[in-house]
């Protein structure tokens, strides 16, 4: 009664293409069950809910099936797709992916503003006041206000008077209601501001025709196809190879498991989001194969070795509190057993870790039907048009149209984009050796790059990192010394290696960033951005001007396994205007636009900077 009746559902959702729910408190999750059970019983449901929850204090998956009695149901599958209780974002997905609940796990008041959403109805669900007076802050209230879209509703039990002032004060038109059960009034909202009380508005829900356009069949252009296609989206994507995953993308077979750091800093909050959303999108594959029956992944856990043993006792005292079903502090002796080689170090046992086929997932990711590839095709230019934009081959003939643009053609897609985006070319090169010798190894290990043995029984070992060549030509290995280099990496990473034979060489090309990070999210119109220098030097990242319908998605460089996924539902949902998957600062860090904003910041651009004259000697 009062969170669906006080936000007026499931009336206020029917007809609409999505509907967006913002909670504090999930609790037992009575509240998302109940409107769960609502929307599958509505014939005028929206076809995609979002409903995101704050929650500092999780509970096990156990307390939710055994709080719940006419939810039961709902609450076991609920329960079957909880997460390990770690901070951050978790995304869920019921029914198809057609219901999608985002754990936001952490305390309330530094996560909210951290939340990118376009609320349309708001459930205010804390411990009382006197209880719990942190859920009832005026600044908590303020930042649901500023996730809140125009004319968004918000129900909550508590009528005390000074939450009443926030939400008045946060701009909301608040009444109060008839009660249910022991509760004599409950209080109901409109977001109705009566003057601008944010300087950004939330994220709106996409109105148009439903086709893209993405130029590149790598790991990252069949990421955001596949979160595309499963939204409905019709979609093209053009290659200039002859197949996909032509690029480094064609990796045999890497490593998934996520990056751990004593700070938790921006890679390792990256890396855990994106490992979690590649296991999602791998699940979709049936775990002995694709539908040639190729095996595309197999879960073997990972043991990564620590530098030394200094390194290893801090990530042995870092782990402490967080849960051991993510990852273990183990000696070089306890992992054994697990790896069937003893290593050479002591590092962290990684339990879901897996071994993944690049190539093989690539190539299930653009199986969708509403995929439409064309192989062999190289785009010379993108232009607009009255509905969107044209992509044509150097001859003039048009190889596609659709409203969205995505490029994620690695070091082409500057150029498609009008960027002045700097990438460095940095080779990887991958050693397979006569598997014999290994027959006994059971599990990967990595430290000083890594050591596999595949689903199919081949060996690997690598790789090699080797000096961006556009910034040193030299740096490169000839393919001796990069195989000697590989092979060498054995002794450090077993105490007792046997003799390698090597037998054959991957060799591939990352695209990399300035800052070793990808550039996904929509692409910003330098020029135009240059001509409003001045007004732009304080901008934030939403002051910036975008190209619209235009969305970039590269540089993935060595994370590839890692990152992929997730940055194809972060691209989604930015075209979606979806609550996003990641925080606000993670997808600043990712933004394509970081570097012009900084060179905004200081007034200067590159190119000017390049045009002063050296100084005097």
């Amino acid at each position: 009664h009062v969170f669906l009746g006080g936000n007026a559902l499931p009336e206020r959702w029917r007809g609409r293409d999505q509907f967006v729910i913002l909670e504090t408190g999930f609790g037992l999750g009575t509240n998302f069950l109940a409107t769960w059970q609502a929307w599958r019983a509505d014939p005028g449901r929206p076809r995609r809910l979002h409903y995101v929850s704050v929650e500092k204090h999780p509970l096990a998956a156990e307390d939710l099936v055994a709080g719940s009695t006419e939810l039961r149901v709902l609450a076991i599958e609920l329960a079957s797709r909880w997460p390990l209780p770690l901070p951050g974002l978790h995304r869920l997905e019921f029914d198809d992916g057609r219901v999608v609940l985002t754990l936001a796990l952490a305390d309330a008041r530094e996560l909210m503003p951290q939340l990118v959403l376009g609320a349309d109805a708001i459930y205010l669900d804390g411990f009382a006041p006197d209880r719990n007076p942190e859920m009832w802050e005026p600044a908590l209230l303020k930042a649901a206000a500023h996730c809140a879209r125009p004319e968004a509703t918000l129900a909550t039990w508590c009528t005390a008077r000074p939450v009443r002032d926030a939400l008045q004060a946060a701009g909301f038109e608040v009444e109060l209601r008839q009660g249910f059960g022991h509760k004599r009034q409950m209080l109901a909202a409109r977001y109705a501001p009566r003057y601008v009380v944010r300087r950004h508005e939330p994220p709106a829900a996409y109105v148009g025709a439903r086709r893209a356009a993405i130029v590149g069949a790598g790991l990252a252009g069949a990421a955001c196809a596949d979160a595309l296609a499963r939204r409905g989206w019709q979609v093209d994507v053009i290659e200039r190879g002859g197949t996909v995953a032509a690029g480094a993308s064609s990796l045999p077979w890497g490593l998934l498991h996520p990056q751990f750091s004593i700070d938790d800093n921006i890679l390792a909050r990256l890396s855990r989001a994106g490992v979690a959303a590649s296991r999602r999108a791998l699940d979709r594959v049936a775990p002995d194969g694709d539908a040639a029956g190729q095996r595309v992944w197999r879960e073997t856990g990972i043991f990564q070795q620590a530098a030394d043993t200094d390194e290893a006792e801090r990530w042995s005292t870092a782990l402490e509190p967080w849960p051991r079903e993510f990852a273990i502090a183990r000696d070089a002796a306890s992992a054994t057993d697990a790896l069937g080689l003893a290593p050479r170090g002591d590092g962290l046992w990684w339990p879901d870790g897996r071994v993944v086929s690049a190539a093989r997932w690539c190539a299930v990711l653009l199986g969708d039907p509403n995929i439409r590839l064309q192989l062999g095709t190289e785009v010379a230019s993108a232009s607009t048009n009255p509905d969107g934009w044209s992509l044509a081959a150097a001859d003039g003939h048009a190889i596609a149209k659709a409203p969205v643009l995505i490029a994620a053609s690695a070091f082409d897609a500057p150029r498609l984009l009008s960027l002045s985006t700097t990438l460095n070319t940095v080779r990887g090169r991958i050693t397979h050796l006569a598997p014999a010798p290994f027959s006994a190894l059971k599990a990967p290990t990595s430290g000083d790059g890594y050591l596999l043995r595949a689903p199919d029984g081949s060996v690997s070992i690598g790789a090699t990192y080797e000096t961006p060549l556009d910034l040193d030509p030299g740096g490169a290995l000839d393919e001796e010394r990069a195989t000697a280099s590989n092979v060498a990496r054995l002794a450090r990473l077993l105490a007792d290696a046997p003799a390698a034979s090597p037998v054959g060489t991957f060799d591939g090309l990352r695209c990399v960033a300035r800052d070793r990070l990808p550039l996904a999210g929509a692409a910003a119109d330098e020029a135009l951005a240059w001509q409003q220098a001045e007004r732009l030097k304080g901008a934030h990242f939403e002051d910036l001007p975008r190209r619209a319908g235009v969305f970039a998605c590269f540089a993935l460089g060595s994370r590839g396994l890692t990152l992929a996924a997730l940055l194809g539902e972060l691209i989604a949902c930015r075209i979606e205007g979806e609550p996003l998957p990641i925080e606000r600062d993670l997808a600043a860090a990712l933004d394509p636009a970081r570097f012009l904003l900084r060179e905004l910041r200081t007034g200067r651009s590159r190119a000017l900077q390049a045009a002063r004259p050296a100084p005097a000697q």
